[in-house]
């Protein structure tokens, strides 16, 4: 092989476009939530959440299990409305000074918006007045986006329930285990 010294180039090139580009930069659009109110839900509100509840998960719970759960001990359930429309619900049950979000769910189209967050605080300001100091959640490893919220909301994972959730057809999937302290 023969070498030689090849000079660099003396600047990178400049690229010629011969057209505009196609992608175009969105506007940073605010996304405000209207004002929010919340209405603790018992029994008589299990035919709200299971509607609720099928809107927002691919195998909602029946009215009959929701039921069921409200009639544990400990256990409440809040309600989101939005200019006098349900938006979103918590589940949450208690037991001496811990307590734990069974489920939780916002509308699709109303997602991201900070609606679970808001139930979630206004729940556990509830639940800690009434003696409440620990809080805990499972969630799928999947959902990096409720992990991301409960860990805006001070959660932090302590540890896995191996194959927790199943999956039709597949290996049942893990479940993280998160738990935070609630302030007094």
């Amino acid at each position: 092989f023969l070498t030689r010294d090849v000079e660099p180039p003396p600047a990178m090139p400049t690229p010629l476009y011969l057209r505009a580009p196609d992608a175009k930069p969105q506007p940073q659009v605010s996304r405000p939530t209207a004002a929010l109110n919340f209405t603790q839900v018992g029994m008589e509100g299990s035919a709200l959440l299971s509607r609720l509840h099928a809107s927002c998960f691919e195998e909602p719970w029946t009215g009959v299990a929701f039921q069921e759960l409200l009639a544990t001990p400990g256990t409440s359930a809040v309600v989101a409305n939005q200019a006098g429309n349900p938006v979103g619900f918590l589940v949450t049950r208690s037991a001496a000074d811990e307590t734990e979000i069974i489920t939780v769910g916002v509308l699709p189209s109303l997602r991201h918006r900070g609606i679970a967050k808001a139930m979630i605080q206004h729940q556990f300001s509830a639940l800690a007045a009434a003696g409440a100091r620990i809080a805990f959640i499972e969630v799928a490893s999947s959902n990096v986006a409720a992990q991301a919220l409960y860990r805006s909301l001070g959660f932090a994972g302590v540890g896995v329930r191996r194959g927790y959730y199943p999956k039709p057809g597949q290996a049942p999937e893990d479940a993280i285990v998160m738990r935070r302290t609630l302030a007094a």
